[in-house]
Parts: C-alpha cells; sequence; structure tokens
C-alpha cells in the first residue's frame, strides 16, 4: 500500500480509536457497527470492496475477483481493524458478565477468600 494512502488511513482509524476510548456511546456504536461507523468517521471503502458480515456475525470486506495487490494490502489493513473492533466488543461483554476470568483468591492458608 503506498506509505501517504496507509499514513492517511492510520491518522483516521487512531481518530476513532481515541474517540471510543472516550465516549462511551461511540464505542458501543463501534462495536455493533464496526464498518459503518468508520465509513462515518471519514474512512472510505477501498474501491470496488463490498462490506458485509461473515460467519458469527463478524463484518468483514470482501475483495473483487483479480483484486491487485495493492487492493489486497488495503483489505488486509481494514480487516486488521475489523478484528480490534471485536476486541473492543469482548471488554463489554466481560464487563457486563462481571466474569474476572482468573483465579480465586486464596488466602494466606490456601483457602478460598
Amino acid at each position: 500500500m503506498d506509505k501517504n494512502k496507509k499514513e492517511e488511513l492510520d491518522k483516521k482509524w487512531n481518530a476513532i480509536v481515541l474517540k471510543a476510548f472516550k465516549d462511551d456511546d461511540f464505542k458501543e456504536k463501534l462495536v455493533k457497527d464496526p464498518i459503518g461507523t468508520m465509513v462515518e468517521s471519514g474512512l472510505t471503502l477501498p474501491e470496488g470492496c463490498k462490506a458485509g458480515a461473515g460467519a458469527g456475525k463478524r463484518s468483514g470486506i470482501q475483495l473483487p475477483a483479480d483484486a491487485p495487490d495493492e487492493l489486497k494490502e488495503e483489505v488486509k489493513w481494514w480487516n486488521f481493524r475489523l478484528n480490534m473492533t471485536r476486541d473492543f466488543g469482548k471488554e463489554e461483554v466481560k464487563e457486563e458478565s462481571g466474569a474476572s476470568g482468573g483465579a480465586p483468591l486464596l488466602d494466606g492458608e490456601g483457602c478460598k477468600a
């Protein structure tokens, strides 16, 4: 991918991430509709590509047949960021469930505290 193009995408993505950390409503929107939210925030889908949800309602970008390497790199960039938005969602689910994800605390005698 062209260096300037990547820098432009990264700059817009960084702004999206910062907003998600500061604004819980925006973060929730990003988790529920990552592609739509990213586009609304200034990113543009790669030319000729389609956005959609695959197995497990995972958002992704579909390449056209015989896509050039430049386009493949841009789609790879997008899909990496879409995976990151799923991680934001995992954090939300964990907080709602109250699960600690760790081992139980033990007191000095080896018993659960």
